[in-house]
């Protein structure tokens, strides 16, 4: 068992279909983690695996410090050699042409790989042609689109005739730039949306690895829960599932209103103006084996929306969940605790990223310490020990059966942000339209 097959971040892939004469209540995006599309080489070292997926999720994190009816698919898991990812295969274009997507709520353009292309990054499968997509459009400089560009570019022939250019810059020092378009997406239940704005990338860098390009799912004018909102709704959802698991049940994403389980807690969804297309929510705090952490300052994982700086982000993209680092600490120290009051041994030293690690041998996962995450308005976020209690080797296979640690980081920056690996299992709801995210446990049933 891989080390870190618990370090997510998700990509959609979106399947060819026929044509829909009216779209459906909900639009189905297939789910899968990228262990389970590409596992790692036979031979890879678990230790420096490990390492690396790690360094990978912080120059994700990086990128989103610095950075500013239902469609329903499936979503693939796995992680690659160098990071951890969930996929969306999608079909873009006409004829399509199958592309894994990255799962972003950090961004909001949707962008892929195009031929011919001046600078690539080896992606899985084709590359798009547009030259062969009969309903691909360029975007003329003089558009809406164009103008909801953060940085938007036009081709020779100036703002009246030419065409739109984008760029997007991320953090890691990951860029994408190429011309900005029209054209199909298809979707999972024969469905299709025509006239999705997209980026063209012909000059792309950076930590992508496996993946086409991004789908943008911010809450942006051009994200693509924004473009399918008028048919759908001002609302999507998400399922991330068991990351070894091929099948498509255990993921989805889901755009549109579906029935609410009652077991559904909501928070309110908070917007901020200097960071528009991230997904706020205010936290309480939290709570280890029954009670609640004191020690560290409310303020710390409040937003101050004058300056546009702290708070707490639900981000698809970031694998391991990072909290102010006086909330991180009175967190850890309360953990530390409990499990050392329950006879378990702390290893001496850090493991990775990790500094609170503990020894297992005799003890079942299980008996980790239960810790919850509180949201205001009564909403609460028990997570099970495996999105919290992640196993590391420390180089040698036969460790890993006994050594776990506790599997969040401190943020430096003052930007916390709940990632993926915590919301594994649980129904996240992203619903703009009501300004409320929820979470509900046991949620990929969908």
């Amino acid at each position: 068992m891989a080390p870190l097959k618990t370090l997510l971040l998700f990509l959609v892939v979106v399947l060819p279909v026929a044509n829909a004469c009216q779209p459906p209540r909900t639009l189905h995006v297939p789910v899968f983690h990228r262990d389970a599309l590409f596992p790692p080489p036979p031979g890879a070292k678990r230790g420096s695996l490990l390492r690396q997926r790690l360094a990978a999720d912080a120059a994700r994190y990086a990128s989103l410090v610095d950075a500013t009816g239902r469609l329903h698919s499936p979503v693939f898991s796995g992680i690659p050699f160098e990071s951890g990812e969930y996929f969306a295969l999608v079909g873009v274009g006409t004829p399509s042409t199958k592309a894994m997507l990255v799962i972003d709520t950090g961004s909001d353009l949707v962008w892929l790989q195009c031929s011919p292309c001046r600078r690539c990054y080896a992606q899985r499968g084709q590359v798009f042609d547009p030259r062969r997509s009969s309903t691909y459009r360029r975007v003329p400089c003089s558009s809406p689109q164009c103008r909801a560009l953060r940085f938007p570019g036009c081709d020779s022939g100036g703002a009246a005739g030419g065409g739109c250019r984008y760029m997007v810059a991320y953090g890691d020092g990951s860029s994408s730039t190429g011309d900005l378009a029209t054209d199909k997406l298809a979707f999972a239940n024969d469905t299709y949306v025509n006239n999705v704005t997209l980026g063209c990338g012909r000059d792309n860098e950076g930590l992508f690895d496996s993946a086409a390009g991004l789908l943008g799912v911010g809450r942006g004018k051009i994200s693509i829960s924004t473009q399918v909102a008028p048919a759908y709704g001002s609302v999507f959802e998400y399922c991330l599932g068991d990351r070894t698991s091929r099948s498509t049940r255990s993921s989805y994403l889901v755009f549109g209103r579906t029935p609410e389980p009652p077991s559904t807690a909501f928070t309110a969804l908070l917007s901020n103006p200097r960071r528009p297309s991230l997904y706020y929510v205010d936290m309480a705090g939290f709570s280890v084996g029954g009670e609640r952490v004191t020690g560290f300052s409310n303020a710390s994982l409040a937003l101050d929306t004058a300056t546009g700086r702290g708070g707490v982000v639900v981000d698809s993209g970031t694998a391991i969940s990072r909290f102010a680092r006086d909330a991180y600490a009175a967190l850890r120290d309360a953990f530390d605790a409990r499990a050392r009051a329950a006879g378990m041994r702390r290893l001496a030293g850090e493991h990775s990223v990790f500094d609170a690690c503990y020894d297992l041998r005799g003890r079942p996962e299980a008996s980790a310490p239960p810790i919850v995450l509180h949201f205001a308005g009564g909403a609460d976020m028990a997570l099970p020990p495996e999105n919290y209690f992640l196993p590391v080797d420390g180089g040698r296979r036969r460790a890993a059966s006994y050594r776990r640690c506790l599997g969040f980081e401190a943020a430096d920056d003052g930007l916390s942000v709940i990632g993926n690996v915590q919301q594994q299992g649980f129904r996240v709801v992203f619903d703009v339209e009501k300004e409320r995210i929820g979470f509900a446990p046991n949620g990929c049933t969908s």
